[in-house]
């Protein structure tokens, strides 16, 4: 499901968790005097009328010194990538902000300038204090083009005049981008879904899973079909002859008079796929690339073009594999086993340097300017925000980075990659 996400963001005590609280209504976050109370990203989901579904980070306080205050930062900011509304929250009640500089709250806006986020300013009041709000806008919106509200964000009948807030600033819409691009409703889609050691009982991949369901929605037939890798692969000839044959059977089959218009595979099968469709009139794609183009907004062309980056790598290179999720691996995992093994059987083994990362963890910034090369997953257990916010820093660090989909069809030539992302208007 797509949603917005909502970051609140501040230094140590400003009111941050208070805001969280005030906005689900509940005790979401722990609120206390103690600075430092938040040490990590707390994270819950809620719907908004008019803005839908919702995700909102309570993150740590920015100002917080020492090793741990460095390592929340970084995290906070992680976050406000992700975001795409901050709530930048500012304490009334705090003595130290009436002879500052205000550097912590004008980092936020910088960062949040640069990645392009809605800012909104929420001054926490205090009963019987005085409004520092001219003091603070002086310093860090001199021209007032930041969204503001004051409110005693303690006082839970406050709820609704800080969602009207939000509601009434917010120009954000939901993102449209397709899943698929445009598909006749009379006409087929093969799903190739080679089930190995990893899928598990009783379901499908969530990839696997999002497809189906939007085609069928869309009243958009589907079929799907078990292959046997390991008999495709096979080094006795018949099995692989009986394996194709069954296969050339059912495309037969369901292409009766072009009634077949897209087949969808495992990447992993792309070794197989490649050969026998390669005069096939209906299109042919990849899971992957189908998710990676949906969770970068369209931007499948910036995985394709920097496949290019690997006909560059050289003896001593460092190239990034990031995975979404994080699972038990098996035998023959596309990430750990599959795709290092093919670059040591092109650069000779261990010549290129392959780290991993998994599930939400990636690279620091600042790390990212080691590798030559980011090969990412489909990002299926991702959101677009965090998809966003990986290609912003990839792009802004220099590295160029591609897609398991991409980066396996281009392994069985141009030709391949050329048809994997040719539904999507592109060609390398």
């Amino acid at each position: 499901m797509n949603r917005i996400n909502i970051g609140i963001f501040g230094r140590v005590n400003s009111g941050k968790s208070t805001l969280m609280n005030l906005l689900t209504q509940h005790e979401t976050s722990i609120v206390d005097s103690t600075p430092g109370t938040t040490a990590d990203v707390k994270t819950t989901v809620m719907e908004i009328h008019e803005l839908g579904p919702v995700k909102i980070f309570d993150t740590a306080g920015i100002d917080e010194k020492g090793v741990l205050g460095e390592k929340k930062k970084e995290k906070t900011f992680n976050a406000l990538k992700r975001s795409d509304i901050v709530l930048l929250v500012i304490n009334e009640n705090n003595a130290a902000y009436k002879n500052d500089d205000y550097a912590t709250e004008s980092e936020v806006i910088s960062v949040s300038e640069k990645r392009g986020k809605e800012i909104f300013i929420v001054y926490n009041k205090f009963k019987g204090l005085p409004c520092i709000r001219e003091a603070v806008s002086a310093k860090i919106d001199s021209k007032n083009k930041y969204p503001y509200i004051e409110l005693e964000l303690s006082d839970r009948s406050n709820y609704t005049h800080l969602i009207e807030f939000i509601k009434k600033n917010s120009k954000l819409q939901m993102s449209r981008t397709p899943l698929l691009p445009g598909l006749d409703t009379d006409k087929i889609v093969f799903l190739n879904i080679p089930i190995d050691e990893e899928s598990p009982e009783g379901r499908f991949l969530r990839p696997q899973m999002m497809i189906e369901e939007y085609l069928v929605r869309r009243y958009i037939p589907t079929f799907a079909y078990r292959m046997d890798l390991g008999m495709a692969r096979s080094i006795i000839a018949e099995e692989v002859q009986e394996e194709k044959a069954r296969f050339d059977e059912f495309i037969s089959h369901l292409n009766a008079n072009g009634k077949l218009q897209l087949l969808i595979t495992d990447s992993q099968a792309m070794d197989i796929i490649s050969k026998w469709t390669k005069d096939a009139s209906y299109m042919v794609t990849t899971f992957s690339i189908v998710m990676i183009n949906f969770l970068s907004r369209g931007n499948l062309e910036l995985f394709a073009e920097g496949v290019k980056a690997f006909e560059n790598l050289k003896s001593g290179d460092k190239v990034m594999i990031a995975e979404g999720c994080n699972h038990d691996r098996k035998a023959e995992d596309i990430g750990t086993v599959q795709i290092p093994r093919k670059i040591d059987e092109m650069f000779g083994k261990g010549k290129i340097q392959v780290d991993h990362y998994f599930g939400r963890v990636f690279a620091e910034y600042d790390k990212l300017k080691e590798y030559k090369l980011v090969i990412h997953c489909g990002g299926c257990m991702l959101d677009q925000q965090a998809i966003a916010s990986r290609i912003e820093d990839l792009i802004e660090s220099g590295v160029s980075f591609t897609n398991y989909g991409v980066l396996l069809s281009y392994f069985e030539g141009k030709d391949t990659l050329n048809k994997v992302i040719e539904p999507y208007g592109l060609k390398i």
